[in-house]
């Protein structure tokens, strides 16, 4: 979804806020906060839809890294945006994370996966030329971000503690710090022109949910 929307439909939007939203989207430059708050109201309209609830009555908790929960609710859920574009992921299978990121050029994409990324896969990453160099990059980070996020602990570890496959076949968590990779499902996309997604799901071993579908939110504000 597009997180730019006319004032109009930003100052209804709002109103679905706890003060605590508010507040936290009061904290960036102008920009930053528009976007926030854009974000938060689309998550609670994806959520309403789906629970078939008024967005403005449902109540969120937070992880003690700071991912959000419903304090009731059997859904699980998670956000990312990049620029002005965003995506909601929802599902009742299990534990999930969303990320994703604009494909640009990067001087130092080298040092970077050679500095944040396991061995293997900035070795991988360095033996491909040109557009594909920079693909397996963004894949790479987008899927480690989307587990990380899943598991509620953000960036509060390293990334080369996450080893993915690199390759351009079917994602795949080769190897986590502490945790078991048969019981994720993980999948890359792209959801627009030069963007590149990722999503982890905790499925505890069952067969992967299919392939991902990406579709406009209707922002229509109840």
């Amino acid at each position: 979804m597009d997180l730019c929307q006319p004032d109009e439909w930003v100052e209804q939007a709002e109103r679905l806020l706890a003060p605590e939203e508010r507040a936290q989207a009061e904290r960036g430059v102008p920009d930053v906060r528009l976007r926030r708050l854009v974000g938060r109201a689309a998550l609670r309209i994806a959520l309403g839809r789906e629970l078939d609830r008024a967005p403005a009555s449902l109540r969120f908790t937070t992880g003690p890294h700071g991912k959000p929960a419903l304090e009731d609710g059997d859904v699980h859920f998670s956000t990312s945006a990049s620029a002005d574009d965003c995506l909601i992921a929802i599902t009742g299978l299990g534990p999930l994370g969303v990320d994703v990121e604009h494909v640009v050029p990067r001087r130092e994409l080298d040092r970077i996966a050679a500095t944040r990324f396991a061995s293997r896969e900035a070795e991988s990453i360095a033996r491909l030329d040109g557009d594909r160099r920079l693909r397996a990059f963004y894949r790479c980070w987008t899927v480690k971000e989307a587990y990380l996020k899943a598991r509620g602990i953000g960036l509060s570890i390293p990334l080369d503690r996450v080893v993915v496959s690199v390759d351009e076949g079917p994602p795949a968590i080769v190897a986590l710090d502490g945790d078991d990779p048969s019981a994720w499902s993980v999948e890359a996309f792209e959801p627009g022109p030069e963007l590149v997604g990722a999503l982890a799901v905790r499925t505890g071993g069952a067969p992967a949910p299919g392939p991902v579908g990406v579709r406009p939110l209707p922002l229509i504000l109840d």
